[in-house]
C-alpha cells in the first residue's frame, strides 16, 4: 500500500512536469521558423532588453549587496531586514504604478512629471526598488551562513578590515552572490508588468512585452508563431542564468559569535537603511495611497476612486477571480508539493522529476503562457478561469514542492513508522502525525504563493478573456485608459488583500 501511495505522488509529478515541458517545447517548435525574422526585425528590442536587464541586475546587486554587507558588519537586528525587504513585498507592476503616482505626469505631489518615468530610467527604477531587497536577503543569508570567524581570523593575522573583506569574506560569499544574480536576472528577463506599465506608453518594448504585442497584432498572419519566435530569444537569453547553478556553502556554527561593532558604523548602517526605506518604500507607497484617496478636482479625501473602479464589472470579476485563484493555487500547490515530496523521498528519478517542475517557475512566464495556448487553445478549458488555475499551478508548484521537501525529514519518517508499528491507519497517521509536523512548511509555502498568485499579471495578460479577467489585468486596463486614480485604488485593494500574509512574522534566513 505504501508503494502505491508513493507511486501515485510520483506519477502526479510526472504528469505535471510533462504538461509544463510539453507547453514549453511546443513554443520552441512553433517559433523556430520565426526566429530569423525576429532577429532581423527586432534586434533592437533584444539589445534594449539585455541593456535594461543588465542595468537592473547590476544596480540591484550593488545596492542590495552593499546594504547586506553594511548591516552585517554593523550587527543590526532583524528589524533592519524587515525595513530593507519591505519594498520586495510590493508586486513589481504595483511598484511601477506607485512610481507613476509619485513621479509621473499627474502625480499626487505636483500634478506634473518630476522625472521621465515613461523611459528606460523608470523601468530600471521600478525594477531596482523591487529586486534590490531580494539581493539583500540572499547576500545577507550568505554572510550569516559564514559567520564572523573568517573576518576575525583575518584581523588576527594582521589584515585590515578592508583587506579582510576583500580577501576572505567576499570570496566566501561569491556562491551566494552568484545565486542572487541568476535568480534576479531570470526574474528581470521575464518581468512583464513593469515594462507594460512604464514602457508601453513610450513604445519601449522588452522581449516579454514584445511577445504580448505580437500575439495581439491583428495584421500578422500567424501571431502565435511570431510571439513564439520572440519567446525563443527569451529562452536563449535565460540560458546563462539557468546553467549557472552555484553551490552555496553551509553555515559554520562555530563562527556565529558577535564581534563589537563601532558606533559610527552602526549609525551609518541605520542611516543607509532608513534612506533606502524612505526612497524605495515610503515615497511610492504614500503616493499611491494619496492618489487613491484624493479626489481629482478638489481638496480632501474620498472613496470615489474606489467606487469608480469597483463599479466596473470587469474589475469586480477580476478581484473575485484573483482572490479565489490565489487561495486555491496556494492551497493546492502547498498540499500537492507535500504529497510529491513525500512520494519522491529517497528516489533519484523522483528528484529529477521535481527539478523539472521548477522550469515553469524559473523560465519567463511568457513562455509558459504561449505554450498553454498552443496546447489547450482548442479545448473547452481555454479562456476560462480554470485555464488560469492550470497555469498558476504549473507556475507556482515549485515553491510548494520546496516547502514539502522541507517537511520530509528523518524524524518525521520515524514518527510515521512508529505510528504504523502501533497499527495506526494511513489516514489517521497523516492527520495526527504527518500534517501537524508539516503544518509550518505548508503555511510557509502558502504565504509565499498566495501573494504571487494574487498579483500575477504575466500569465493573466496573455491567457485571460472577457469574463475571465484578473485584478492585475484590471490595473493594466485602467492605466491604458488613463485612469491613474482608479488604478491606484485597485492597486491599494490588492495590497490590502495581501496584507494578512505580509504581516506574518518571517525569521532571519
Amino acid at each position: 500500500m505504501k508503494r502505491t501511495t508513493l507511486g501515485a505522488g510520483t506519477w502526479a509529478a510526472i504528469i505535471l512536469a510533462a504538461t509544463g515541458l510539453t507547453a514549453i517545447l511546443s513554443v520552441l517548435v512553433r517559433g523556430l521558423s520565426a526566429v530569423p525574422g525576429v532577429l532581423r526585425a527586432d534586434a533592437d528590442v533584444l539589445l534594449t532588453t539585455l541593456g535594461l536587464v543588465g542595468a537592473g541586475l547590476a544596480l540591484s546587486l550593488l545596492i542590495g549587496g552593499g546594504l547586506a554587507l553594511l548591516t552585517w558588519l554593523a550587527r543590526l537586528p532583524s528589524a533592519a531586514d524587515l525595513l530593507v525587504s519591505g519594498a520586495y513585498l510590493i508586486p513589481p507592476f504595483i511598484g511601477a504604478t506607485a512610481w507613476l503616482a509619485a513621479l509621473g505626469p499627474g502625480n499626487v505631489f505636483t500634478g506634473r512629471a518630476l522625472l521621465p518615468i515613461y523611459s528606460p530610467f523608470g523601468i530600471v527604477l521600478a525594477w531596482v526598488t523591487h529586486y534590490a531587497p531580494l539581493a539583500y536577503l540572499l547576500v545577507r543569508a550568505a554572510l550569516s551562513a559564514q559567520g564572523e570567524g573568517p573576518l576575525l581570523a583575518a584581523r588576527v593575522h594582521g589584515l585590515s578590515s578592508i583587506q579582510g573583506l576583500r580577501r576572505v569574506v567576499l570570496p566566501l560569499i561569491w556562491p551566494g552572490v552568484g545565486a542572487a544574480a541568476a535568480l534576479i536576472g531570470l526574474s528581470l528577463l521575464g518581468n512583464f508588468g513593469v515594462p507594460a506599465v512604464l514602457g508601453f506608453p513610450a513604445k519601449i518594448y522588452t522581449l516579454a512585452t514584445l511577445a504580448y504585442a505580437r500575439l495581439l497584432n491583428p495584421t500578422l498572419t500567424d501571431p502565435l508563431s511570431a510571439a513564439s519566435g520572440v519567446a525563443w530569444l527569451l529562452v536563449v537569453a535565460a540560458l546563462p542564468a539557468l546553467l549557472l547553478r552555484p553551490r552555496t556553502q553551509g553555515s559554520d556554527p562555530a563562527s556565529n559569535f558577535a564581534l563589537p561593532a563601532p558606533r559610527r558604523l552602526r549609525r551609518l548602517a541605520w542611516t543607509a537603511v532608513s534612506l533606502w526605506t524612505l526612497i524605495a518604500l515610503v515615497l511610492p507607497l504614500s503616493a499611491t495611497l494619496l492618489l487613491a484617496f484624493k479626489p481629482a478636482y478638489r481638496p480632501g479625501f474620498t472613496l470615489e476612486n474606489f467606487a469608480g473602479a469597483l463599479a466596473l464589472d470587469s474589475v469586480r470579476r477580476g478581484l473575485w477571480h484573483s482572490v479565489w485563484l490565489a487561495l486555491g493555487a496556494a492551497a493546492i500547490c502547498a498540499l500537492l508539493g507535500l504529497w510529491i515530496a513525500r512520494a519522491g523521498q529517497g528516489s533519484r528519478r523522483a528528484d529529477a522529476v521535481q527539478r523539472l517542475l521548477t522550469l515553469p517557475y524559473l523560465l519567463p512566464g511568457t513562455l509558459l503562457a504561449l505554450g498553454l495556448i498552443l496546447a489547450f487553445g482548442r479545448t473547452a478549458l481555454y479562456a476560462t478561469p480554470l485555464f488560469l488555475m492550470l497555469a498558476y499551478l504549473l507556475r507556482f508548484l515549485a515553491p510548494g514542492v520546496a516547502g514539502g521537501r522541507g517537511a520530509v525529514t528523518p524524524s518525521a519518517a520515524n514518527l510515521e513508522f512508529a505510528a504504523r508499528l502501533h497499527r495506526v491507519g494511513r489516514w489517521p497517521t497523516f492527520r495526527r502525525v504527518t500534517l501537524p509536523l508539516a503544518r509550518p512548511h505548508l503555511v510557509a509555502a502558502f504565504l509565499v504563493i498566495y501573494p504571487l498568485a494574487l498579483s500575477e499579471v504575466t500569465l493573466s495578460a496573455l491567457l485571460y478573456a472577457p469574463g475571465a479577467e484578473t485584478a492585475g489585468v484590471g490595473v493594466l486596463n485602467l492605466l491604458s485608459e488613463g485612469n491613474l486614480r482608479g488604478a491606484a485604488a485597485l492597486a491599494t485593494v490588492l495590497l490590502l488583500l495581501s496584507l494578512p500574509t505580509l504581516l506574518v512574522p518571517r525569521g532571519r534566513s
